[in-house]
Order: C-alpha cells, then structure tokens, then sequence
C-alpha cells in the first residue's frame, strides 16, 4: 500500500476553527486595533498642525555660522534719538556707502533739530548734496552704539535707512540674504515678524531648498485634508512672491491684479479670443498694473523692485482658472477657492520665513530637500478619507449608525 505524499498545510488550516464571521489570527492572537478612518485623518491634520506650530512658533535660531554676527543686504535696525525715543526701520546694507544716512522724516519723527544740525557735503550716485548730520543710537544685530546719520529724502529708495561700512565693525555681511538678524540680537527674527516685515528674502540657493518644502506642504492639503485651490501649485508661486516683495504688499496686488482680470474677462469672452489669447491679454494686464502702480509711487528704476517678484503669468492662470469655476460651479465655490488660494500661499510663505526652515536650507540644503521629497511620496501613498469628506459626510454616518 503507498503512501501518500507528504504536503504542507496552507496558510492557516493549522489554526482552531473561528466563530462564524471572526477574522483567524496566527496563534489565536487577539485582532489588532484598527484606528477608525476618521482617526487617520484627523491624526494626519494633528501632525500637519503640530509641524506648521513647531516651525512658525520656534524660538528664533541663529543663522549664524560664525562667532561673528552674519547679517544680510537689508536689516531691521532700531534707532534712538536725542530724546530717547526710538524707531525700527528697514535698512539696506551697504559696504560701498562711507556712512549712514536715515530718511528725512524718521529724523523729525525722532525730534532733530535739522535747521540747525551740522551739515557736509555728501557725493552720490544722484551728485553732491548738503545733508544735515545729526548723532543717534543705532541697534543692529544685538550691537548698539552711537552712529553719525546724514539726513535725505529716501522715499524713493528702496528702504528709508542705510547702513555704511563704518558702522559694520565686526559684522559679516551675506550677499543674497535679508532679515537674518533682530535690533536686540544676533539672531533671526520669528516667521511671524518676518512676514509682516517689508521685503523679506532668501537667496537662490534657498529658495530652490525650500520648494520641495513647499510642494509638501500642498501634497498634505490636498491628500489628506482635502483642500481645493485655484491650481495646484500656484500657492507655492504666489508664497515665493510674496517673501520678496512683503506679506501687506503682496495680498494688497494680488487683489487688485486678481479684479481687473476677473472685471476683463466678461469683454475677452464676448471677442471669442481662443484661451492662449486670453492669456496673453490678462497677462499684459497684469504687467501694465504692475507698471502703473509702481510709476505712481516712483519706484522706477529699482533693483530690488518687488514688481518682478511676483508672479505675473501664474496670477494670469489663477485669474482664468477663477473665471472657469465661477462658470460651471457659481460664485461661492469659485470664492472659496480663491480664498484658499490666498491661505495656502500665506501659510507656506509663513513656513518659508520660520528661522528653523531658513536655518535647514542654509546648513543642509541637499539633505533637507531630499527629507522633503521623502515625506511628499510617502504622503501620496495615503487612501483614505480627505478631511473634508468626512466632514461633509458625518451627517449621513450618524444617521446610518442611529439606525443600526
């Protein structure tokens, strides 16, 4: 007689007999808890939460790298007057200027005399001048000293002070960096100050180390929250514009540029201009707004102009895609949007500007971009419910489970 041939058991025919309707668990384990959907994503925007609070609210960090104080081509400085009052000011750094020189109306905000202040002969790029010099505290980087200011009319320069190279002993200037140091220390100023700060900016390299932060950041509020925007990566766009040209500045020609498109395009459409065409007009739109309003406060001609830094062709696109929903899906959902648009792209500005970001890309760029890349493809491997599903499904959930 043969005897038959010896075979494994499956997977599983060697457990005990299950109750009807139970899972079996490799040696009779107990079912691990599963954490509801509801639980997932509501952890998942936690964490999103808790990392944009930890990155926004971190102490400041010295960007420094080392044991003198680094500070950028513009500055935050407090300066004192005669009779101790004091004001903060943006100034521009500039080691080709002998001295410093403050804008003609902080000197009468401060109380100096300028009628009958000493006056010297000042050689600039504009001719000679007869400037009044008047001495005030000057706070910079956690240093304060006393300095000798010349006195002009800066209203049209890009900032209202500027710092010579004879007070920036000590100091080592970064080309291409901005507001790496507070008036009362040596260190960056919160992500909160820098973006309510006029010009606040990060060099190239930088920037290009905090876009796969940036594209992050979009993949958890579109996976996983659920959030929609007028384009996916426009808010990453508009946040780059606005750390060079200002939070205030920004918002404010964003909405006037996101109003004239959207008053135009009812007359594009009416000429059945194909797409492409009508792009190209509210483009040119955009510009000559962009031009108008920057003729109109006389800041032709400057370098750090906070026109080139905003996005014209994106804001272009939003300003279509805005036209597109407001058609097929009415007013509010097209508001919503919109509004969005403008939230996403204040926040990502906000985590651009935390000292701890500007710190990361300015040690490790390489390591923490590939960090981020990281996070994004593991953030995109989510399934389950978005944050606003469920919330615009737990209604029907509570009445499915009442009836049970």
């Amino acid at each position: 007689m043969s005897t038959p041939p010896h075979t494994e058991p499956a997977l599983g025919d060697d457990l005990p007999p299950s109750r009807p309707g139970a899972t079996a668990r490799p040696g009779g384990a107990h079912p691990a808890p599963r954490i509801p959907a509801v639980g997932r994503v509501l952890l998942a925007v936690a964490a999103l939460a808790l990392l944009i609070g930890a990155v926004a609210l971190s102490p400041r960090t010295d960007v420094a790298r080392s044991p003198e104080a680094v500070i950028g081509t513009q500055e935050l400085v407090r300066i004192t007057g005669p009779n101790g009052e004091s004001v903060e000011a943006m100034a521009r750094i500039d080691t080709g200027a002998s001295s410093s020189s403050i804008d003609d109306d902080i000197a009468e905000d401060l109380g100096y005399d300028l009628d009958d202040a000493e006056t010297v002969t000042v050689a600039s790029s504009l001719g000679e001048e007869e400037r009044p010099v008047v001495v005030g505290g000057l706070q910079l980087a956690g240093d304060a000293a006393a300095a000798r200011f010349t006195v002009t009319d800066r209203s049209e320069r890009t900032t209202p002070v500027l710092i010579g190279r004879a007070d920036l002993r000590g100091l080592q200037v970064a080309v291409g960096q901005r507001m790496l140091t507070t008036p009362g220390d040596d260190t960056a100023p919160t992500a909160l100050r820098a973006l309510l700060s006029e010009g606040p900016a990060l060099g190239p390299q930088s920037l290009l180390a905090v876009l796969p932060m940036a594209a992050l950041v979009i993949v958890l509020l579109r996976v996983v929250v659920g959030l929609s925007t007028l384009g996916t990566f426009s808010p990453v766009l508009l946040a780059f514009g606005y750390t060079q040209a200002g939070l205030t500045t920004g918002l404010l020609l964003t909405g006037l540029m996101l109003t004239l498109g959207f008053a135009a395009q009812p007359l594009l459409r009416r000429f059945r201009l194909p797409r492409v065409a009508r792009l190209s007009v509210l483009i040119g739109l955009v510009a000559m707004l962009l031009v108008g309003v920057q003729t109109a406060l006389g800041l032709t001609g400057v370098a750090d102009s906070w026109g080139a830094a905003l996005p014209v062709v994106v804001t272009a696109a939003i300003i279509e895609r805005l036209w597109e929903t407001w058609d097929l899906d009415g007013p509010r959902p097209a508001l919503v949007d919109c509004l969005n648009t403008l939230v996403v792209a204040v926040l990502v500005t906000l985590l651009i500007l935390a000292p701890v970001t500007r710190l990361l890309t300015e040690s490790a760029p390489l390591a923490f971009s590939a960090a981020c890349v990281v996070a994004a493809g593991l953030a995109g491997t989510y399934r389950g419910l978005r944050l606003v599903e469920l919330i615009r499904f737990s209604p029907l959930t509570r009445r499915t489970e009442a009836l049970r």
